[in-house]
């Protein structure tokens, strides 16, 4: 499994942050690296999670919050139950403050290569935009990859 991706990602510049940590050769978001590379405020450090700010957010965003595993794991299955738990008691809290009415969270894992996920450390991301109106247009987050259509 790779640390990171730089090929799954949506700016240049960020595909330039992932390449310095491949030359690293560590994983950004182990807490032991982790804020060498992310350059937001930890707004709550539990027990198997660390919630953040996204340093790199969708364009359009309200809010874009990471929600990080601290054990470095791919995949949700290889979590205690207890961390499944704690992913929503962590969250909770901070979408009554920003008084989110609505919004995403999405969770890629395994291989980036299905997922199109820029680092191979498990991580959930809750993404806020706008409320629908008549000047408004989707806000969309890749989930994986699907076979071109035969036109």
């Amino acid at each position: 499994m790779k640390k990171v991706n730089p090929k799954n990602t949506r700016s240049k510049g960020y595909a330039q942050v992932l390449k310095r940590i491949q030359k690293d050769k560590v994983c950004p978001f182990c807490t032991a690296h982790f804020l060498k590379y992310h350059t937001r405020p930890i707004l709550k450090n539990g027990r198997h999670w660390i919630l953040t700010e996204n340093f790199n957010p969708y364009p359009g965003t309200t809010h874009h919050l990471l929600v990080v595993s601290k054990k470095h794991v791919a995949h949700f299955k290889d979590l205690p139950p207890a961390a499944h738990a704690e992913l929503f008691a962590i969250l909770a809290p901070e979408l009554k403050r920003r008084g989110i009415k609505g919004g995403g969270l999405f969770m890629r894992f395994g291989d980036g290569d299905y997922n199109f996920s820029s680092v191979g450390h498990l991580h959930a991301q809750l993404i806020v935009g706008v409320k629908r109106g008549t000047n408004t247009e989707l806000l969309l987050a890749p989930l994986g990859f699907k076979k071109k259509s035969k036109k």
